[in-house]
């Protein structure tokens, strides 16, 4: 504890707060700031675990719009927010590459997750200023019905700009235009549907990855 030697407005010497007092051989008060202490340099497995990390979170953070819906049943129940349980999944199932040079598998990236039932043979292709998606509308005897909402996806890699579609077209519709976000020649375009369930909204697919297209090629 600091002890001040004449008053409030005279030299102390302690620690008070923030600061040192102390007095040198001339008989000078010095104040001087309490030296902080240094934190130990991050290891390569921190460092490499850091740079995965801002990779998904990079990614996940463009996308948050549909996760809320997307990861709403599942990531509730295990009481995390949907853009965690997104990330999560991602660094356990997504992430390429080397320790030291990670990189993100954008076809196993999902962004629901869910027991509604997939569909097969779903594409998307790009047509002029747009994205053209088709996919097949029988359910058979899985989960769901001609009625679901579709979530469409055009994420632009390059530069983090997305376009989306939430419930505004059925299942039952089998195709889908999505224009192509704000791009430039020689960005990367993803591609990303899932299904809702027009009876329960918490009710969705597991997304799927449905391609990619690098713009100019």
């Amino acid at each position: 504890m600091g002890k001040l030697n004449l008053g409030i407005l005279s030299g102390f010497s302690g620690t008070v707060g923030t600061v040192i007092g102390s007095t040198n051989k001339n008989g000078e008060d010095i104040i001087r700031a309490k030296s902080k202490k240094s934190r130990p340099a991050s290891s390569p497995g921190q460092v490499n675990q850091q740079l995965k990390f801002g990779l998904v979170t990079g990614f996940m953070q463009g996308v948050n719009p549909l996760l809320k819906t997307g990861f709403k049943q599942v990531s509730s129940a295990e009481n995390l927010s949907a853009h965690n349980y997104a990330c999560r999944y991602a660094l356990r199932n997504a992430v390429a590459g080397t320790d030291a040079q990670p990189e993100l598998d954008y076809s196993k990236i999902i962004i629901s997750d869910g027991s509604l039932s997939r569909i097969s043979g779903a594409t998307a292709i790009k047509e002029g200023d747009n994205i053209k998606f088709t996919w097949n509308e029988m359910v058979g005897s899985g989960i769901g019905s001609a009625s679901d909402k579709v979530a469409l996806l055009v994420y632009n890699v390059s530069n983090g700009e997305i376009s989306y579609s939430m419930g505004e077209v059925l299942r039952s519709a089998k195709t889908a235009n999505l224009a192509i976000p704000y791009s430039e020649p020689g960005d990367k375009l993803l591609f990303y549907l899932f299904f809702q369930s027009a009876s329960d909204p918490t009710l969705v697919s597991t997304s799927q990855y449905v391609g990619t297209v690098t713009l100019g090629e």
